[in-house]
Parts: structure tokens; C-alpha cells; sequence
């Protein structure tokens, strides 16, 4: 199988700028709308090289979590101000002197925009961001339920690999994959020492995945078809 690697332009470095809590004021409390619904979920853009996950925390704090899937960069932001415009919400995170907006409009309730602007208020990156472009998540297995692999994103962003042999028992964990595209097919490569382990995955069926093992000197010597046997 003839891999190709797409490289992906980093627009901005999402550590660069120290991370900020803004305060939900009682101002920005009384100014919610009646109606106010949040975006939840993952999101990503169509070259999955960008993927922001909105969610309540144990708190009740309202996160947004990003991570650039080409150097394993992450941020999380919390407590965003709330205005409308039209049928969109907008969501304004901060980070410091940046702004990271959420545009969201319940009626798409499967996209959203993203927006970040620098201290100056200059437009530096802008993404419209789909609900199921992510990266494959829950647990799959061969026909032959010999292997098994668990696909996921903790708390802080990592992508990880978690994948175990039944027969043996033997567990293998990795993390932090490089990310590529060959036509429809996204490729998660994960490093475990001089053996690759690739996870191929096209959106269009979100229940099955392809798993390649590389020794050292690039020969495959393990393919399996797998298919999505729960949910995380």
C-alpha cells in the first residue's frame, strides 16, 4: 500500500499564548437568552488537521478543548461571553490577549465556525468545523476477535491507541499519532519504537477501520479489517 503524506500549514500554535479562565459574571449570566442552547461535542475541519471538543465539565463550565492534530498541540478554554446575532450564537473564549469564537447556529446543530483573533483584533485562522469528520473513537475488532483496538481522546486531548492481542493477552498503548490523507482515507500513524502502527479511517464509514503493523525496515507484518464493536 503506497502511503502518502499530506503536510498540513500550522496556522497558529495553539500553547503559544498562556492559557486564561475568563469569570461567567452575573453580567454575562442575566444577558443569556432564554432559548440558549450549547454546541456539544467534536468537531473538526475537512482536512482533520483542526478539532475542538464543547462540553459541560464536572462544574458545569462550559469547555472548549482544542488540539491540532499535526503537532499534538492542545488548549482548553472555559466560561466563554455569550451574545446573538440573527439565529447564531457566538461564543468568545479568551486566552490571554487572543479570542476564540464559536459561531453556532441551532438549527445546523452538526457544524460550527471557528475564529481566532490576535491581540490586535486581526483575523488569524478561520475554520468551518463538522460534527463526524473526528477521528475514529470507540473499540474494534477483527472477524476473527483475535484483536482488539480501543480508539480515543482523554481529558487533556491526547489521541490515544490502546490495542491488545486476546489470544495472548499481550497490551500495547500509544499516543500522539501523525496525521495524513490519501484521497477519502485519513492515516493515524502511531510510533512504538521502530514499528508503525497505522489506523486508516474514512469518515464515509465511521464503523470500520484498517490496521497495518511496519517493522523496522517498512514491511507490513499485520493487516486486519476491523469494525466498530462499541462506543467509548
Amino acid at each position: 500500500m503506497n502511503i502518502k503524506a499530506i503536510a498540513l500549514a500550522s496556522i497558529l500554535g495553539l500553547g503559544t499564548p498562556a492559557i486564561t479562565e475568563v469569570a461567567f459574571t452575573t453580567n454575562n449570566a442575566s444577558a443569556m437568552p432564554t432559548d440558549f442552547v450549547r454546541a456539544t461535542g467534536t468537531f473538526a475541519d475537512v482536512n482533520q488537521e483542526w478539532e475542538v471538543r464543547l462540553y459541560l465539565d464536572q462544574f458545569g463550565a462550559y469547555s472548549y478543548e482544542a488540539v491540532n492534530t499535526k503537532n499534538g498541540s492542545s488548549l482548553t478554554l472555559k466560561n466563554p461571553t455569550i451574545s446573538r446575532e440573527e439565529q447564531a450564537y457566538k461564543y468568545t473564549f479568551k486566552n490571554g490577549k487572543y479570542r476564540y469564537q464559536v459561531i453556532y447556529n441551532p438549527s445546523r446543530p452538526k457544524s460550527i465556525f471557528l475564529y481566532v483573533f490576535n491581540p490586535n483584533g486581526n483575523l488569524i485562522l478561520s475554520r468551518n468545523m463538522v460534527k463526524g469528520y473526528g477521528r475514529p473513537q470507540g473499540t474494534f475488532i477483527d472477524a476473527n476477535q483475535e484483536w482488539v483496538v480501543r480508539l480515543y481522546t482523554n481529558q487533556s486531548g491526547t489521541y490515544i491507541y490502546e490495542g491488545e492481542n486476546t489470544k495472548t493477552r499481550s497490551k500495547l498503548t500509544l499516543k500522539n499519532p501523525k496525521t495524513s490523507r490519501e484521497e477519502q482515507a485519513y492515516i493515524y500513524s502511531f510510533k512504538n519504537g521502530q514499528y508503525s502502527y497505522q489506523v486508516i479511517y474514512n469518515p464515509a464509514n465511521e464503523k470500520a477501520i484498517a490496521l497495518y503493523v511496519f517493522n523496522p525496515n517498512g514491511k507490513v507484518i499485520l493487516t486486519r479489517d476491523m469494525t466498530l464493536d462499541y462506543d467509548v
